[in-house]
């Protein structure tokens, strides 16, 4: 209840201080601190409300649905604080808690000085009152009773709790979705400050005041996309970092628009262009994470994505459409009033060798990937066709190959028309460098054409900003970050190049104790070792033991198999080995048992039906239950006796035998059989099978050994595993963190630039005359 109530006070108090807001921004000064007082309110019923989420959680209180549904006792702490945001219903807790404490920020920094206060307070606002809505429609609050009306009565409070699915028991679900939901809700500043500039018509500042936001959005964003590809690889044995999966990809287009607005509005402030193109893509990337929310909330992907949550319920689903649809017709409305206002301030038209125009083009080729991106993401929601990774890396290779050269060589363009003879001279020690470095790689390996560029440019992206990073570092300058943003993805696209299309695997069938080569090692599965581990009490995991040998030298790695209480599936983890240059990864795919019978000696005969068998004609009559009744105490026990009446002639002779198996505590041991006058084949009952006919009839699994034939069989386990070795994949993950420094570093320049351009002066209150 308590939990509840701070909901409906946040979304009162919001609607309160939208009002102030709206009064202030239509020139009514005086409603501007009941404006802040009731922000401040809404922020501290969402902070107050996840706080009580949070203890409700931490104490198990399993009489609430939610905390029932996600949580349980046996979770270690970190685990079990991350169920707050495990399912939907918390998800969209955190989103509104993340929105509110970044909004306490961004009230603290629009009310010093002329900021455009009242506007850009009025649209992040009403976000918030939205995210109230939806919390007052999908309650993380609920009782049980209330969730489960017909299962649960009045007062019920389970024992425990249902737990955290396996595939989150993990360190990583600590850490990745709170860092993603961090960048969704700061991507609302830039998409204010862009409203609120339409709203107070002043265009010159706001680009200004929402550069660092942007920059934040973006390093963080970015670093909760690939936290995300890190998990999938290195925990969930996925395979790779990034399978085009449509949840995966709707995080990426914000990230992708939001970053393209980063370098037009830079120019902005350099020349005074690209208003509409600022303001159109700050809106956008907001509209995109709201696009996003609705894709992995609604469950309208259900089919088609790992990541997608379930239906939350028709009303949530309105108001999420109602959510998206208002905000786009917000937008939509402002720009169109506001278009004739929207003049470019630039005298002169822009020469093509400028700055300007190859930011600019950088933008455009943000655009056209994130279009390409957001086209195959959609398609299944207009469709039932799924558009596979293909066609991702076909469309969007050609699109990186010239943002790779643009972002190199915009490097050594002037805002103002540059001089080519020392555009040329700049380009030529990174040139040489760079195709060194590409006839290397094509010596290792680099044989495909596209790749060859793909990789060439990368590499003069990559020394062109690194050489001018070091200068700049070494003049003691700030302005390094955007260098090492670049240098990062330049690093990253390497990576992909070297992991992702050069990548080599193979499915393995390791007999205990048998040696198989496979990438130049030797692998040995010498057997599974049974454990616990601490963030999962409820199942019992084997850590699959396999000597992998090379020069010499040898190792162990361990995969890990094991069947999940939770979900009644078979869950793997990864082992992998971190090479300079290269991973050695090992996934676990089955354990196939030691073959007592051969498979080839294996036989599904319907009841009826008469199989050719080499010179045996066999037919499956009927099961034998002796004196027992199907389903009876004796079957219930575990200690029974089955049989299946066969008749079987060999041309000459025709015998019914009744093949039994006998069953003790639960376990089958099959018993041989053999005919009278043809003693060359066994015969054993292996298991039955009733079923409807429309689902295959009923039948059983016969064994016929040929005693004069030499069978293929293993004596021992067999592990099944997928190896594979990931070139180059560190240097994938060197390039996000280098990316995410850059965007930091980038951070604390523009702020400083802010502050000392706008000292920090507290407001007068006096809002401007608004511009007709």
């Amino acid at each position: 209840m308590i939990g509840k109530v701070l909901i409906y006070i946040s979304f009162a108090a919001s609607i309160l201080s939208i009002t102030g807001f709206l009064l202030t921004h239509t020139g009514r000064d005086k409603f501007l601190n009941m404006g802040r007082i009731f922000f401040h309110i809404t922020s501290i019923g969402f902070i107050t409300a996840s706080l009580y989420l949070l203890y409700i959680i931490l104490t198990h209180q399993f009489q609430f649905a939610y905390v029932w549904e996600q949580s349980s006792t046996d979770l270690q702490l970190p685990l079990l604080m991350s169920t707050f945001y495990a399912g939907q219903e918390g998800s969209f807790m955190l989103w509104a808690f993340l929105t509110a404490v970044i909004g306490i920020f961004l009230l603290n920094f629009v009310s010093k000085g002329d900021r455009h206060e009242p506007q850009v307070m009025l649209v992040y606002t009403l976000v918030l009152s939205f995210l109230a809505l939806i919390l007052i429609l999908k309650s993380p609050f609920n009782y049980i009773w209330e969730a489960f009306p017909k299962e649960v009565e009045y007062g019920f409070v389970p024992p425990e709790g249902r737990g955290l699915n396996p595939l989150l028991q993990n360190f990583w679900m600590s850490i990745h979705p709170p860092t993603l939901f961090l960048g969704f809700s700061s991507l609302t500043v830039p998409f204010a400050f862009a409203i609120g500039s339409l709203l107070k018509n002043e265009y010159s500042k706001w680009v200004t005041f929402s550069v660092p936001w942007i920059l934040f959005s973006g390093g963080i964003l970015g670093l909760g996309i690939m936290m995300g590809g890190y998990w999938a690889y290195g925990v969930l044995g996925w395979g790779g970092y990034w399978a085009w999966d449509p949840v995966e990809n709707s995080s990426l287009i914000p990230w992708i628009i939001n970053v393209a607005s980063l370098h037009t509005i830079l120019s902005q402030k350099k020349t005074g262009g690209y208003k509409k193109t600022n303001l159109i893509l700050s809106i956008l990337a907001f509209l995109l994470v709201l696009y996003s929310t609705f894709l992995t909330r609604s469950g309208i992907l259900g089919d088609s994505s790992v990541h997608s949550f379930v239906d939350p319920g028709a009303l949530v689903y309105l108001v999420l459409v109602i959510f998206i649809s208002s905000f786009t017709l917000i937008s939509l409305a402002a720009i169109i009033f506001r278009w004739k206002s929207l003049k470019d301030l630039r005298t002169e038209s822009s020469k093509f060798l400028t700055k300007e125009s190859f930011l600019l083009i950088g933008a455009l080729l943000l655009s056209a990937s994130a279009l390409v991106v957001f086209v195959g993401t959609s398609l299944p929601i207009v469709s039932q066709a799924k558009v596979e990774a293909n066609f991702y890396n076909k469309m969007t290779i050609p699109i990186a190959i010239f943002l790779m050269i643009t972002m190199g060589i915009s490097l050594y363009i002037d805002w103002k028309q540059t001089e080519l003879k020392k555009f040329t001279s700049n380009l030529i020690l990174p040139g040489i460098l760079s195709l060194i470095m590409t006839i290397v790689l094509v010596v290792i390996g680099l044989h495909d054409p596209l790749y060859i560029i793909f990789a060439f440019v990368s590499l003069i992206a990559f020394f062109i900003n690194a050489r001018l990073a070091v200068k700049v570092i070494r003049n003691g300058k700030l302005s390094f970050g955007g260098m090492f943003a670049h240098i990062g993805i330049a690093l990253f696209f390497l990576g992909v190049i070297g992991s992702g299309r050069y990548s080599e695997e193979t499915n393995l069938s390791l007999e205990r104790g048998v040696p198989k080569e496979a990438f130049g090692y030797k692998f040995t599965y010498s057997g599974a070792t049974p454990f616990m581990d601490a963030n999962n009490k409820r199942d019992t995991m084997y850590a699959f033991n396999v000597t992998v040998e090379q020069d010499n030298k040898e190792m162990t790695m361990r995969p890990i198999m094991f069947v999940s209480t939770f979900s009644n599936g078979i869950m793997k983890n990864p082992d992998i080995a971190n090479f300079s240059y290269k991973d050695l990864y090992i996934s676990p795919m089955s354990l196939e048992e030691p073959d007592l019978y051969p498979k080839e000696a294996q036989y599904d005969i319907k009841k009826g039906e008469k199989k050719k068998i080499d010179d045996l004609t066999v037919e499956f009559v009927d099961f034998d239950f002796g004196n027992m009744q199907k389903g009876g105490k004796e079957m219930a026990s575990g200690n029974y006796t089955l049989g299946a009446i066969l008749n079987v002639s060999d041309g000459k002779t025709t015998e019914t035998l009744n093949v039994k198996t006998q069953f003790v505590n639960g376990q089958p041991s099959p018993m041989a059989f053999m005919m009278k006058d043809n003693r060359n084949y066994e015969f054993y009952f292996l298991n039955m099978s009733v079923k409807g006919e429309e689902a295959g009839g009923t039948t059983a699994r016969i064994v016929v050994l040929d005693r004069n034939k030499n069978y293929n069989t293993t004596a021992n386990e067999v592990l099944v595993a997928e190896v594979s070795i990931k070139p180059f994949i560190s240097v994938l993950w060197t390039g996000v963190v280098l990316m995410f420094v850059g965007f930091i570093v980038s951070i604390f320049r523009r702020r400083k630039e802010i502050s000392m351009k706008y000292p920090d002066v507290p407001a007068d209150n006096k809002t401007e005359k608004k511009k007709k």
